[in-house]
């Protein structure tokens, strides 16, 4: 019995070591809806406005959301993945989301530095749109979703350096989805 145990204990601290930096986060097969962001940069900026509404009406085959509860280098690096396939895929919708505390100003401090292409945003709802279930453990929530809202990919991160980690990942993600 007591080898049973130790078998067991083994096994589940390998399983949550290979997964210590994912975190579940969002919704699994359809994003959670409409939600309101207000823009501090991109061509929406100042306007409060709903992003995944703004990509359904131009018939965007596929969008990128990054919940971040940070405003980074990593969460930076991790947009700037997403940006260089928005940059050769213009139907790809991409936004920024802060919440959890991020705020405008921010969100401008990574833009000044980083010259970021995706839009920046603060939800209006401090946590994030409550039907988007965002973990509050997840410092950054991605979810890559195709038009209609169906979900190809999610992704949560308890650090911005896990989430920067899986950028190229993320990037594929995005580029497969849009094509």
């Amino acid at each position: 019995m007591r080898v049973m145990l130790s078998l067991a204990a083994v096994v589940g601290l390998a399983l949550t070591g290979a997964r210590a930096d994912d975190v579940k986060s969002g919704p699994d097969k359809k994003i959670g809806g409409a939600f309101n962001v207000k823009a501090f940069t991109g061509e929406k900026a100042g306007e409060t406005l709903c992003y995944v509404c703004k990509f359904g009406a131009e018939q965007r085959p596929a969008a990128v959301l990054i919940f971040t509860q940070k405003a980074d280098e990593n969460v930076a690096k991790l947009v700037q993945a997403v940006d260089a396939v928005q940059k050769t895929n213009a139907k790809l919708g991409t936004c920024v989301i802060g919440v959890g505390g991020v705020t405008g100003a921010d969100l401008e401090k990574l833009q000044t530095t980083h010259k970021l292409t995706a839009p920046l945003t603060v939800a209006t709802d401090t946590d994030g749109p409550s039907a988007y279930k965002l973990n509050k453990s997840a410092a950054v929530t991605v979810l890559v979703y195709k038009r209609g809202g169906e979900i190809t990919q999610s992704y949560g991160f308890s650090d911005t350096k896990s989430a920067v980690a899986k950028a190229a990942d993320i990037a594929a993600a995005a580029r497969t989805a849009v094509e």
